[in-house]
């Protein structure tokens, strides 16, 4: 342990007092020792406000707004940026006149459910809102027309796939070729260019296919039901497939009952067979589907959306590019080669392209465009690659020499893509790269069955006049592991045109800068793509056929600029953030500073490296942040500063073989060293350990969490060397601003409220005012399991989060993180982790509950809409039932969604910020969206690049009351109410809270795992294991659980 100097023991430094605390803090006024930040004084009042109490009084912060009935305090000075301080005076009369002049504040409560209280269909927009500054703007969506030839419904037909036999030999299989026949090859191959054990499509092909037809790749599937079309008469720009299994035609073209269509492939350049290849399309009716749904939806005299016909029509105008042989399909995406293309570096290149989907909304019929991008790999040699990748310097022939660990990392980086290398006869062959020989290619031997001898891969092509270059570099690895094939590298060219999915940190950097769009860059791709889609529909039939014509001009569309809200601090008391949402701490006190009274700090390097004098140094950090700490009104326990030796307790954990004081002792052994001697030097637990990490990486980060979150119980901050500007090597970052966000953070971990709405309850669009009744707030969210997780381990599970507002000043809040079955977006467990939230709030408020429940729910599509009502809006009836028969709350339930691609364009500069983006604060609540539905487009940001994303908010069920302007302003207001900010955020706080907070429990979720399996080898090795699943499947993964200690605080920020 190490203190700094002759540290004594723990006094406090100035700063502000406990102040009265309101919502069960620190009782009592007052001051503190040490002359109360900027000025003296100490801090009187105390913030936030529970329901049975509101703030305190006196003294220069005043009384913290909050409770049903605090008040108290004058403004002071203080805030920085944003429109400036504004008496409490006159931000009460600015919201009151805000609130008075909403003409659709409230509104009457139509909800009809079935007699076990579900919902009978999604809440009604109860009328347009009203509030705020009119505005004209432009959305990416593009009108599409009907004409007479636009079809009263389309015929569905089932469509199977299988692959037969082929006259000259081998057929049957999935997609390789068959067993047997076609061009075989020994171990020396009969022509082949391995001179290896035979390729696998030459020698063993998949079994025959079953009945039910083949899993195809989209694109061989569009080429297969091209050419059955072409073969057999269909109507030419009539069908239209959608790459799996079903196909749609606007009228009874094609016999309903069974029909088989056989289609014979001629081989592609790059194909794996020179041999043509044999299908047989089977088609059978399997419904109509109306498309004058539509219309009766537009009409409102269907609120559901017709999914089905919706379908329908989005498949027929993907069509005409699912079929083109220049465009790539990625999932919605469409991209070309060679348009827009910027290099990655590593083999990788970004391509430009676009997303369309179909939408019905108010304005009508229309298609959604947007510019896309994605990664791809471009045409390199492979030695080239390998060479970058591995750091050798002088190109390519230069790769015999490199590290053989960073060359086979370069190679792990590339496994899986496809390489090109000729074979005789110029043809060329395309196979998957798995990785590469031990040795170079005239060291890596063969048994050449057809000479009876073993040779070396270069001897082969020597020997069939083809000599190595470069006899030294190794070879690929165009087999599997267990049966190799062994190309040499310098033949081999990485196939163009492959989905890069993974970006190292350069490549990740790279994609950002390809894909910032400014809005007018954006305008200008988007209008682009609607004339190239409205050419292609024209061209391929879609208008003749299906009656469907794309206008090329961009929706114009009404919105409004809501007014901001006036922010309350501890001082200043009123607070204008300005019109682009954007503030900073100057001056400033939080609204609930909490003492730091038991801390210690974990640094992970060697001591020599930050422990000095001056800039730079570990104390000089320390400095900035205690100092930052208590200018914001908070206490902390032995401060740092130049005319004192005192600091919290410090361990050093250093790197291993470093020499460092504890050299790599571990994260886990160095935290609990600090936690201790905190501990001991104050006499009480230690309330937070900041750890101090040279650079942020995953696997130290996750290790962190899980050591505080999980086994102490004490909440981590965590500063990274680099941009905390400590250590030698650290030549920028650090400063006020950089301490002022980490106090933030660290006050909301203690329990503390950084910032609310000025006046608290009282101008709370419509849950506050006069008659306000106790209200919480709820957020929830679930992760997935991603990319090679969720392909490698189907029972990796997803994790849930639901969050709770635990008082009125909406700064405090309680979470429960919940593990569920992978891939399940509906949250099983809603019930026990909303009555377990609802006895917190009960507790935290002096026995009061909330008699109002605003749930924000995350990530929900609008197909899910119904089963998320009939599952979790009842799990949340159900959960006050089981509280309490009879306490049946007022619940409003909105679903958040952030993953669209809709985009909102000022049409003149007067909506329109500095970079051309919308202002926070427009909302669009006609023209895109749903006819009969209550949604609206909220951009509650300023942009820091590109162009921006509102967010998406559909009221589902609403038992309170609200009205357009209600929901769209306690929304919006509450996305400036982020605690670990100084700027409005892109979507309401409670949604962002449970999205951390998933988020977290999955990284602690991957760090548990790491550590049982750490665990489980050291036990293996040492012979006490306990061995495998039956089966030999590992258990699903799981975690203890977030620590009690934690559960109530913004630990997760």
């Amino acid at each position: 342990m190490s203190g700094r100097g002759r540290g004594g023991g723990g006094g406090y430094g100035g700063g502000g007092g406990y102040g009265g605390g309101g919502g069960g803090g620190r009782g009592g006024g007052g001051g503190d020792r040490g002359g109360g930040g900027y000025g003296g004084g100490g801090r009187g009042g105390g913030g936030g406000g529970g329901y049975g109490g509101g703030g305190g009084g006196g003294g220069r912060g005043g009384g913290g707004g909050g409770g049903y009935g605090g008040g108290g305090g004058r403004g002071g000075g203080g805030g920085g940026g944003g429109g400036g301080v504004v008496s409490p005076a006159q931000a009460a009369a600015s919201l009151d006149a805000i609130l008075k002049s909403a003409k659709s504040l409230t509104a009457p409560v139509k909800v009809e459910t079935t007699a076990d209280g579900r919902p009978l269909g999604i809440t009604r927009r109860p009328s347009a809102g009203s509030v705020g500054k009119a505005v004209a703007l432009l959305a990416n969506y593009f009108a599409l027309a009907t004409t007479p030839a636009f079809p009263g419904q389309a015929y569905h037909y089932d469509v199977e796939i299988r692959s037969v036999e082929t006259p000259g030999g081998g057929g049957g299989g999935g997609r390789g070729g068959g067993r047997g026949g076609g061009r075989g090859g020994g171990r020396g191959g009969r022509g082949g260019a391995a001179p290896a054990p035979a390729t696998a499509e030459e020698s063993a092909g998949a079994p025959a296919a079953e009945a039910g037809g083949e899993d195809l790749p989209p694109r061989l599937a569009h080429r297969v039901m091209a050419s059955a079309a072409a073969a057999h008469g269909w109507p030419a720009g009539a069908w239209r497939f959608d790459g799996r299994k079903n196909l749609f035609l606007p009228g009874e073209l094609l016999p309903r009952e069974v029909r088989e269509w056989p289609v014979t492939l001629k081989p592609r350049e790059g194909d794996k067979s020179e041999r043509d290849k044999g299908f047989v399309v089977t088609t059978k009716w399997a419904a109509c589907v109306g498309l004058t749904q539509l219309q009766d939806y537009l009409a409102r005299r269907q609120q559901t959306a017709p999914r089905d016909a919706m379908q329908v029509l989005d498949i027929v105008i993907r069509h005409a590019f699912a079929i083109d042989p220049r465009c790539t399909v990625v999932g919605r995406g469409f991209y070309y080669g060679g348009e827009g293309v910027m290099p990655l570096g590593g083999g990788a290149e970004v391509w430009s392209g676009f997303q369309q989907s179909f939408k019905a909304v108010q304005a009508g019929l229309t298609l959604n465009l947007d510019s896309s991008f994605a990664a791809f790999m471009s045409a390199r040699p492979l030695p080239e690659l390998l060479a970058e990748g591995a750091g050798v310097r002088g190109g390519p022939a230069q790769l015999a020499a490199a590290d053989p660990h960073r060359l086979r990392a370069a190679a792990r980086g590339l496994a899986g893509f496809k390489v090109e290398f000729p074979m005789p006869g110029g043809r060329a062959r395309r196979k998957a790269l798995v990785g590469l020989s031990e040795q170079g290619a005239d060291r890596t031997m063969f048994m050449n069955e057809k000479e009876g001898r073993e040779m070396s891969v270069a001897e082969y092509f020597r020997s069939t006049g083809r000599p190595l270059r470069h006899p030294g570099l190794p070879c690929a690895n165009v087999g599997d592991r267990r049966r190799a094939v062994f190309i040499p590298v310098e033949l081999c060219t990485v196939v163009a045109g492959q989905r890069r999915m993974k970006l190292d940190a350069t490549q990740s950097a790279g994609m950002i800068t390809a894909a910032k769009q400014d809005p007018a860059v954006k305008k200008e791709a988007c209008d682009k793509q609607a004339k190239r889609v409205a050419e292609a529909l024209a061209a391929g039939g879609t208008d003749r056929c299906w009656g469907l014509k794309l206008a090329t001009g961009m929706l114009p569309v009404q919105g409004r600029v809501l007014p901001n809200p006036v922010l309350q601090y501890g001082d200043p008391q009123a607070f204008d953030a300005g019109p682009l949402g954007s503030w900073n701490l100057r001056n400033v006190k939080f609204v609930d500073p909490r003492a730091l009274d038991s801390w210690g700090v974990a640094v992970m390097m060697n001591q020599a490296d930050v422990d000095f004098d001056g800039d730079n140094s570990l104390w000089q950090f320390l400095e900035d942040l205690t100092g930052g700490m208590i200018r914001c009104g908070m206490r902390v326990a032995s401060p740092v500063t130049a005319a004192s030796t005192d600091s919290p307790p410090v361990e050093f954990g250093g790197m291993p073989g470093g020499g460092g004081r504890g050299g790599g002792r571990g994260i886990e052994a160095t935290m609990r060293a600090a936690a201790d001697a905190a501990a001991a030097r104050y006499k009480k637990p230690a309330q937070l350990v900041l750890v101090v990490l040279p650079e942020k990486t995953a696997d130290e980060y996750r290790e962190v969490k899980r050591v505080s979150d999980i086994e102490l119980g004490i909440p981590s901050q965590v500063v990274v060397a680099s941009k905390a500007r400590v250590g030698y090597r650290a030549h920028k970052g650090g400063g006020p601003q950089y301490c002022a966000n980490v106090a933030m953070k660290i006050n909301n971990k203690l329990g503390g409220v950084n910032v609310q709405l000025s006046g608290g309850l009282r101008n709370m669009p419509v849950l506050g005012g006069a008659g306000a009744v106790p209200f919480m707030v709820l957020g929830a969210d679930v992760t997935h399991p991603t990319g090679a997780a969720a392909r490698a381990d189907s029972r990796d599970p997803s994790v849930a989060a639901v969050v709770a507002s635990l008082d009125a000043s909406l700064g405090r809040w309680a979470s429960r993180v919940l593990l569920q079955a992978g891939r399940q977006e509906v949250i099983t467990g809603m019930c026990g982790a909303t009555k377990e939230l609802l006895l917190e709030f009960y507790r935290a408020n002096k026995q009061v509950k909330p008699q109002r429940l605003v749930m924000y729910r995350d990530g929900v599509s609008e197909g899910q809409f119904e089963q998320v009502l009939a599952e979790e809006y009842t799990a949340l009836r159900r959960a006050c039932r089981e509280l309490e028969e009879g306490y049946r709350p007022a619940i409003t339930f909105v679903v958040v969604q952030k993953r669209h691609n809709t985009r909102l364009l000022p049409s003149d500069r007067a909506a329109s910020d500095q970079k051309g983006n919308v202002v926070p604060g427009t909302v669009v609540d006609s023209g895109i969206t749903a006819p009969d539905g209550f949604d609206f487009y909220l951009n509650s940001h300023a942009g820091l690049q590109g162009t921006n994303k509102p967010a998406h908010y559909h009221v589902l069920v609403d038992e309170i009351g609200f009205g357009a302007d209600g929901i769209q302003l306690l929304t919006y207001w509450l996305c400036y109410l982020y605690q670990r900010t100084t700027k409005s955020v892109s979507y309401c706080p409670p949604a962002y809270y449970a999205d951390r907070a998933a988020f977290r429990g999955r990284t602690l979720l991957a760090a548990s795992s790491s550590a049982s399996d750490s665990a489980s080898e050291t036990a293996s090795r040492s012979g006490r294991g306990a061995g495998a699943a039956e089966g030999g499947a590992s258990a699903p993964p799981t975690f203890a659980g977030i620590h009690r200690n934690l559960t109530n605080v913004l630990y997760f920020m």
